[in-house]
């Protein structure tokens, strides 16, 4: 119980200090070797913090900041849930927590051949702005082969006073032998996969990232995120930074 207290603390913590969204993966599950379910009785904390550049002359459009506290928890073997409060994308003058969502994980196929993966996920978050809310289904398929992790993550997004349609994003990543991870992805209108849920982090309809994450010790991992905005809606400017800190502790 203490340790769990800590973990909340040291995430609440990373939240407010946080030059705060989310990364558009979960980097640490694809250390695991495994889907995007997190394993049967383990609970992970993490804080995560964006800054969007609006544009790099003057005049152009304010930078924005926002912020998520997230807890993960596998409920069942193969079957795991989050839940997520954050502050949607705002000037930094303006940070408030005005957002919550929860998410359930399954996995339908696990180490099938030794190299696939593939999961379905349904999440439901509210705004303050939108009571209706906004539904996403989507199915990752994670491949594996000699250190590379392949991932292609479609998702559906519908709601009563939403756009529906169909986004999604994927990419290649590299586990080196220290037990970190660095990787390239690519995205059209959505960041969505682990723990975003829905936001972007970037303005265009589509973007370009860069990933870095590392196990600091047993238990605690560091995700850092830099992504380019392009087409519609994009700038010069249109760039995003995300920082994740998770808090690991293992199912007994």
């Amino acid at each position: 119980m203490k340790t769990t207290l800590a973990a909340l603390a040291a995430a609440a913590l990373i939240l407010a200090l946080a030059p705060s969204s989310q990364a558009c993966f979960d980097a640490y599950l694809f250390l695991q070797g495994k889907g995007m379910v997190y394993p049967y009785g383990m609970w992970a904390f993490d804080g995560a913090g964006e800054y969007v550049i609006g544009g790099l002359k003057e005049g152009g459009e304010p930078d924005m900041f926002t912020g998520d506290l997230n807890v993960y928890y596998g409920l069942a073997r193969g079957f795991s849930v989050q839940a997520v409060v954050s502050s949607s994308e705002k000037e930094r003058t303006q940070f408030k927590l005005d957002e919550v969502g929860l998410r359930g994980v399954c996995s339908i196929l696990s180490n099938y051949g030794g190299v696939y993966n593939l999961d379905l996920i349904l999440e439901h978050h509210l705004t303050a702005e939108n009571h209706n809310g906004v539904y996403e289904l989507s199915a990752p398929s994670i491949w594996r082969n000699r250190g590379l992790t392949y991932v292609f993550h479609p998702v559906l997004a519908f709601g009563r006073d939403v756009q529906n349609g169909v986004r999604g994003h994927g990419g290649v990543f590299y586990t080196t032998r220290n037990n970190s991870i660095i990787g390239v992805g690519a995205e059209f209108e959505s960041a969505q996969s682990s723990s975003n849920l829905g936001r972007r982090l970037v303005q265009g309809e589509a973007g370009s990232s860069l990933f870095f994450g590392s196990m600091i010790g047993p238990s605690v991992f560091l995700q850092n995120e830099l992504i380019k905005g392009w087409g519609a809606g994009a700038s010069k400017g249109d760039i995003g930074f995300a920082f994740t800190l998770k808090f690991i502790i293992e199912a007994r």
